[in-house]
């Protein structure tokens, strides 16, 4: 089932911070008139997963993004021209996703903020490059998504390579030699993991049981592959899905006496599973596991965790009576870079845009947001997490890279 959304009802609550209302309302076209009111919309297709097992992340990100288009609008929108969000559900589905895509591009939205699960990103990529809008994708980041060399995409989340790497380093740290790495079959999983064992690899350490495994992301059965890391005498386990089934296998992983207090592995999760239905998911069971995440999103790392970014969280939570998650501020961000890059080359048409993303520096609530060539976030810092007592805090020490 295809779904589409507009929320136009008004913020209460409002960003009341002069850091964060500078990034937006710097990038609008003056005060509000009676000239905006007679332009018509920008229309900017929001494509996520509003139903499955993300629903809650999908929504978490429109939130943002909707706060930060309520600010762009209240001065004044884009040169007179005021958002409007169009919401499409992709499910995290591949099929759902291209359905998503040609329903927006149809309605003539003139660009994309959207994108939550690699695998429902990837095959709208060429669908949205054939429109020649751009793509800002402000939580998919998958490193696949940016070899394709469509000059239209933005990775708002630095790259999940960084992922692999960080696990790297950390298996490295506790001298952990035997790793044994599972995915859950998409195609951000697969990525992830296989740049796991290469970093893993290359650092001196052994992906055992031949090398990385796979699970199918409707499975809830650990079983199988619980045996055979028992059996391969693995102490180190880096899981690359996402968070529903991060919180049963670390469940089962607990209850095999694989981790926990008479565990011998540590168990380690990628960005995907970092959201607090992995914690109340896996309860007491996810004490003691880690989690690698670029340090822009975690919340608790070395960048976040600003005025800018306590107050965002502030608003959030009186708007929508709830905390964000992990990627909320990179859905405010990423309209944020719409609307600057807009600025910047005095245009809102598509293709002058995508110029101007590719030429964009600007600090937002997730840091320092530029782009190479390809579309990647560039300055990308990774964090180590912890989880403790029920909390992600951060991992001490934390791993070199």
């Amino acid at each position: 089932m295809i779904i589409t959304k507009f929320k136009a009802r008004i913020l209460t609550s409002g960003l009341l911070v002069a850091t964060m209302l500078t990034v937006v309302a710097g990038a609008s076209g003056g005060p509000a008139s009676a000239t905006a009111k007679k332009s018509p919309p920008y229309l900017v297709g929001v494509p996520m997963p509003m139903t499955g097992a993300e629903a809650q992340a999908g929504t978490q990100i429109f939130n943002a993004e909707l706060m930060a288009v309520q600010q762009v609008n209240k001065h004044g929108g884009i040169f007179g021209h005021p958002i409007k969000l169009l919401e499409q559900d992709d499910a995290c589905d591949a099929g759902t996703a291209v359905n998503a895509a040609n329903k927006l591009i149809s309605e003539g939205v003139q660009a994309i903020v959207g994108g939550y699960c690699s695998g429902a990103t990837l095959p709208v990529e060429p669908i949205i490059a054939r429109a020649g809008i751009p793509y800002v994708m402000p939580a998919a980041n998958s490193p696949e998504l940016t070899t394709g060399g469509y000059k239209n995409v933005f990775l708002i989340d630095p790259s999940g390579s960084g992922d692999g790497a960080e696990a790297a380093a950390f298996f490295k740290q506790q001298g952990i030699t035997k790793v044994f790495i599972i995915d859950d079959q998409s195609s951000f999983g697969v990525a992830i993991a296989n740049a796991a064992a290469a970093d893993i690899t290359k650092d001196g350490g052994t992906v055992v049981a031949g090398g990385v495994q796979s699970i199918p992301a409707t499975s809830n059965d650990f079983s199988a592959v619980i045996s055979q890391i028992k059996n391969s005498g693995a102490t180190g386990i880096y899981w690359s899905g996402y968070f529903s089934q991060a919180a049963q296998f670390a469940t089962q992983l607990n209850a095999a006496n694989v981790i926990g207090p008479n565990g011998t592995a540590k168990f380690v999760v990628a960005d995907g599973s970092v959201d607090a239905t992995y914690l109340s998911g896996a309860g007491a069971a996810a004490n003691g596991t880690y989690a690698t995440i670029a340090a822009l999103a975690s919340g608790v790392g070395n960048v976040l965790n600003t005025h800018a970014d306590q107050a965002f969280n502030v608003a959030y939570h009186k708007e929508f009576k709830s905390a964000p998650g992990p990627y909320s501020t990179f859905g405010y961000d990423a309209i944020t870079a719409l609307v600057l890059a807009a600025r910047h080359v005095k245009s809102i048409k598509p293709g002058r845009v995508i110029a101007g993303l590719r030429s964009l520096h600007f600090n937002g609530l997730t840091g320092k947001v530029s782009f190479d060539k390809t579309g990647n976030r560039l300055g990308a810092v990774m964090d180590l997490l912890e989880v403790v007592n029920g909390q992600y805090t951060l991992a001490n020490p934390q791993p070199k890279l």
